[in-house]
C-alpha cells in the first residue's frame, strides 16, 4: 500500500514539473518555476533517453504524447534518486502551492457542480472525451493519494527531520560547523591528521568545512595509504542541503577523477547514496592510491556530508569501517543541530 502511494506521489511530481516546463501549470512563483525547470532540464539532459524526451516536449509542448514521455522519463529519475525527488518536492512546495494545470486541476470550491468534480480544496474539470475521462481517472488517483499521504510524508518533514530520531534541523554557524568535524580521539583506530578541520570559501550559502585523516595502521606489506576525507556543508535550510545532495550525487566528483559505480549500503542520515570507483595500476597513476575507493554522500537535516574513504585493501580498511566512520559524522551533524 505504501509503495502504491509513493508511486502516485512521484507521478504527481513528474506531472507538475513537466507542466511547469511546458507552461501547462501556473500558480507558482517565478523563482520556483525557474529553479524547477532548470533542475528538470539538467536531469533529463544527463541521459540520451532524457535528451530525446526533452527535445520532444520542447519542440511540441502541447503534444500529449511528448508530455507523457517526458513525465515517464522524469518519473524514472525520481524513483531512482530519492534525493532528487525530495529536492523537487521541496522546491514545488506541494503542500501550499495553488496549481492550475490547463483545464485539468485547479483550486476551487468543495462541491460537485456542472462539469466540475471537487475533492476538498481540489477541483477537477470533467472532460468531454473518453480519452479525457481516462486522464481524469489517473489524475484523481494522484489527488487522492496526495490528500491521504500528507505533506509531512511527501517532503520528509523538511523543516524538522534529522535522521528520523526525533531531532530537529537548524542552520549551524560557521563555528559550529567547524567544531562538528571529529578529532583524532573520536576516530576508531590509529589515525593522524593530514588536514585539520578548516572553513573554505566556496561561493555558496553553506559553510564548507574540510578535514582529512590518514591511517597509521600497517598492513602485511608494512604500510597503509588509507585516507578519509570529510567534506561538509552546513546550509541555511533543509531545501538547500537536499538540493546540494542531489547535485553532488549526480556530478559524482571524486579525488581520483574516476567514473563511479553505485554501491549497495545502508541509508544513513535523512538521505544517503554510496558509490565506488577504482584506481588501477596504470601509467602515471599514483601507486599509493591504487585500489577501490568509496564515496559516501548524505544529508542530515541542514548538513550535507561527502566522505571519501580509500583505498580499501587487504589488511587495513574495510567497507564496515567506512560505514562506521560515515555514521560517526552523521551522528555528530545531528547532535550539533540538536544542541541549539
Amino acid at each position: 500500500m505504501t509503495q502504491d502511494v509513493g508511486a502516485s506521489v512521484e507521478t504527481d511530481l513528474a506531472a507538475l514539473a513537466i507542466g511547469l516546463l511546458t507552461g501547462a501549470v501556473t500558480g507558482f512563483g517565478q523563482e520556483t518555476a525557474t529553479v524547477v525547470v532548470r533542475l528538470v532540464r539538467e536531469r533529463l539532459a544527463a541521459t540520451p533517453q532524457g535528451q530525446a524526451a526533452l527535445a520532444g516536449v520542447e519542440a511540441a509542448p502541447g503534444d500529449a504524447d511528448a508530455r507523457r514521455e517526458a513525465e515517464r522519463v522524469l518519473r524514472s529519475e525520481l524513483g531512482a534518486d530519492p534525493g532528487f525527488r525530495q529536492t523537487l518536492a521541496a522546491r514545488l512546495n506541494v503542500s501550499t502551492a495553488q496549481t492550475q494545470m490547463a483545464n485539468v486541476v485547479m483550486v476551487n470550491g468543495t462541491k460537485m457542480r456542472g462539469n466540475q468534480i471537487s475533492l476538498g480544496p481540489i477541483t477537477v474539470n470533467k472532460p468531454n472525451t473518453s480519452a479525457g475521462l481516462l486522464g481524469l481517472a489517473a489524475t484523481l488517483v494522484v489527488v487522492v493519494a496526495l490528500l491521504v499521504y500528507g505533506v509531512v510524508q511527501l517532503v520528509g518533514d523538511s523543516q524538522g527531520s534529522s535522521g528520523g530520531k526525533g531531532g530537529r534541523a537548524r542552520a549551524l554557524s560557521a563555528v559550529e560547523a567547524e567544531r562538528m568535524l571529529p578529532g583524532l580521539s573520536d576516530l576508531s583506530g590509529v589515525w593522524e591528521t593530514e588536514q585539520p578541520a578548516r572553513l573554505r570559501e566556496n561561493g555558496t550559502k553553506c559553510h564548507n568545512v574540510l578535514a582529512e585523516y590518514e591511517s597509521q595502521e600497517r598492513d602485511g606489506s608494512g604500510f597503509s595509504d588509507l585516507e578519509v576525507r570529510y567534506d561538509t556543508y552546513a546550509c541555511p535550510d533543509v531545501a538547500i542541503a537536499a538540493q546540494g545532495l542531489a547535485e553532488i550525487t549526480q556530478n559524482a566528483t571524486n579525488p581520483g577523477g574516476r567514473r563511479e559505480r553505485p554501491f549497495s549500503s545502508r541509508t544513513l542520515g535523512d538521505q544517503s547514496a554510496t558509490s565506488t570507483y577504482e584506481v588501477k595500476d596504470e601509467e602515471m597513476a599514483d601507486p599509493t592510491q591504487i585500489g577501490s575507493h568509496l564515496m559516501w554522500r548524505a544529508r542530515v537535516g541542514t548538513v550535507l556530508i561527502e566522505m571519501h574513504y580509500g583505498p580499501v585493501r587487504d589488511g587495513v580498511g574495510s567497507e564496515k569501517q567506512a560505514e562506521e566512520m560515515m555514521r560517526l559524522m552523521c551522528d555528530r551533524a545531528r547532535q550539533a543541530q540538536e544542541r541549539g
